[in-house]
């Protein structure tokens, strides 16, 4: 084929793709997540494989990380794993634990795929009142549908940081699954705002454009009906900038008041505790 861009291809390949694992409705995204990064990963060439992602790791060391974080829900949930359990909930600290013992790339994204394949045919198989069932992974204790929102989240965001070091553009997820992300991270701004240090008080609604986008209303401190203002801004990148992957600065958004400036400064604050 000529005229045919390398980003065309992936594109291709990831519509043409097997589908995701079969999973309930509330670990959709997080299938597809893994569907996509499984389309991708063998399309890197020797220099991306190389190549420094984020944090200074490799592409298989980011996948090593993805692979420790579910693996933390995986043992919450009581899934059966080859191998010992993780010796912390720490994420951070088991990340390095991984790492240190993670063989090359190859085996690396093996023990990654086998994991994640074990974890959706477990929720496959679970009884559906899982979905509301709280359990703490990783130092968060959740509703098991907020736990894969957040592991889909993880995914989408580090495919991407994987990807753009490759130079290659993955498309976004289909809409669903965007919004089931900026409802996830939209209800954790006003942890965001305190772990930023933010003492104002209102309600900020927040108007996010675009496939996955809705409206929520962000209610900040003791009185939210104290002042209300706004922030307008597309979905997808609303998701990147809670990511840390924008900067608050300069990141594309319509902001009326203060406290809505203060609450855009505060979005990544909870990314940045950790990796």
């Amino acid at each position: 084929m000529t005229g045919v861009t390398r980003d065309e291809v992936l594109r291709a390949a990831v519509a043409r793709r097997r589908p995701a694992h079969a999973v309930p409705g509330f670990a959709a995204a997080y299938a597809a997540r893994v569907a996509a990064l499984e389309v991708l990963l063998p399309e890197l060439s020797g220099a991306a494989r190389a190549a420094t992602v984020i944090h200074g790791w490799k592409p298989y060391q980011v996948v090593g990380h993805l692979m420790a974080s579910d693996r933390l829900l995986a043992a919450a949930l009581g899934v059966p794993l080859p191998g010992a359990g993780p010796s912390s909930d720490d994420p951070e600290a088991y990340t390095d634990e991984v790492l240190a013992a993670a063989g090359g790339h190859d085996e690396v994204l093996a023990e990654w795929r086998a994991q994640a394949a074990a974890l959706c045919a477990f929720l496959a198989a679970a009884d559906p009142g899982l979905a509301d069932t709280k359990v703490t992974a990783g130092g968060l204790r959740l509703r098991v549908r907020d736990h894969l929102t957040n592991r889909a989240f993880e995914t989408w965001v580090h495919t991407t940081d994987i990807a753009l070091a490759a130079g290659i553009t993955m498309p976004d997820p289909v809409a669903h699954h965007v919004h089931a992300m900026t409802d996830r991270g939209c209800r954790s701004l006003p942890f965001a705002y305190l772990v930023g240090g933010g003492t104002g008080t209102g309600t900020v609604e927040m108007r996010l454009s675009g496939p996955g986008g809705g409206t929520w209303q962000v209610r900040l401190g003791d009185d939210p009906g104290s002042q209300r203002s706004a922030i307008a801004m597309d979905a997808v990148e609303f998701c990147f900038l809670f990511a840390d992957r924008r900067d608050p600065r300069t990141v594309a958004a319509w902001v009326d008041g203060p406290l809505a400036r203060e609450l855009l400064e505060a979005a990544p604050q909870l990314v940045r505790l950790g990796r």
